[in-house]
């Protein structure tokens, strides 16, 4: 496995329990016209926290077994969410 950038192509599946989104598909960056199954969005970056659209360049992992997770924006930007603060695992930022 290997760390990879690319750009969201849709985000998509069930909702976590603040109602966002929590999987993605991503266009490889070297191959627009691949696209990986869905992979989940780390929690740091779903919703408002993160922005994600379509477009929007990502870093992200791919699992052997085609799962995998998107790990972050590929500028490294986490955005307040709608409470105020960036959710990040237990801590606020």
């Amino acid at each position: 496995m290997e760390i990879k950038k690319g750009y969201i192509s849709t985000i998509e599946g069930p909702e976590d329990k603040n109602g966002r989104k929590t999987t993605a598909r991503v266009a490889y960056e070297k191959s627009e016209n691949t696209i990986t199954a869905p992979l989940t969005i780390h929690a740091s970056i779903r919703g408002s926290a993160g922005r994600l659209e379509k477009g929007t360049e990502v870093v992200f992992v791919v699992y052997p077994d085609r799962g995998g997770l998107v790990l972050g924006r590929a500028d490294g930007e986490i955005f307040a969410d709608e409470g105020g603060d960036a959710d990040v695992g237990h801590s606020n930022i």
